[in-house]
């Protein structure tokens, strides 16, 4: 049985979900009568690996997750959300002590399993950062400004990024350095490794590690939510 690796969480709950509508953010929404952010965040409060939690997230819901932990073992801390999804990320990472493999995740992917986070955090430990995904299955088009179609890649060698995204916490900072120098923008995490020519592992995820993002997604879970090993599938 393979050793678990200790490792700090960065959990990110402080978007404002725009485009799924409505007031409340998409993370608080309630999904099998339970805010979407709690699936995945008590998911981490049950690896006894997990060493502390970074909350990302507004001061009204910090009281939400105070609760939820109140019987868990790590360190529960908070930090502000930021303009970017970077930013969050850098708040956060100020809260994080000596060196130790963090684990980026997002609260609108409800589905996450342990055995996922667990072999992301076994190939980080390797290489120092890696990121979960599921290999591209639809045809990809690069197209012009008037989409007008340019090339087609070819999809064996293309991955879907999700998370979790695990990387060593001095690597972070130092791709962190890099980005914020020449004030650049990237959409995830790993990103921040690529910039400093660092490599990345891909570890095969699953499919059904969805993203809550627009009210299709949403009514899309919750009914598949209904059967009670869908996330296992």
């Amino acid at each position: 049985m393979p050793t678990h690796i200790p490792f700090s969480v960065i959990f990110l709950s402080g978007g404002l979900g725009l485009r799924i509508g409505g007031t409340t953010p998409k993370q608080y929404l309630p999904l099998n009568q339970k805010p979407l952010a709690l699936h995945s965040f008590e998911l981490f409060l049950s690896l006894d690996e997990v060493q502390d939690i970074v909350i990302v997230c507004h001061e009204d819901y910090e009281g939400l997750f105070l609760e939820s932990a109140k019987a868990s073992r790590a360190t529960i801390r908070f930090a502000k959300p930021g303009s970017r999804r970077q930013d969050s990320v850098f708040n956060a990472l100020q809260q994080i002590e000596n060196d130790p493999l963090v684990c980026i995740h997002d609260a609108a992917r409800p589905f996450i399993q342990s055995e996922h986070v667990r072999a992301v955090v076994q190939e980080a430990e390797k290489w120092d950062a890696a990121v979960l995904g599921t290999r591209l299955k639809s045809t990809i088009k690069v197209c012009d400004p008037e989409q007008m179609i340019l090339n087609t890649p070819c999809r064996d060698s293309l991955w879907e990024a999700q998370t979790p995204q695990v990387i060593r916490c001095s690597i972070l900072k130092e791709g962190f350095t890099y980005a914020n120098e020449r004030e650049l923008t990237v959409t995830d995490d790993v990103s921040l490794v690529e910039l400093i020519g660092k490599p990345v592992k891909v570890v095969e995820g699953s499919y059904n590690n969805i993203k809550i993002t627009t009210p299709e997604d949403l009514s899309l879970v919750s009914n598949l939510s209904s059967c009670k090993d869908y996330a296992a599938l």
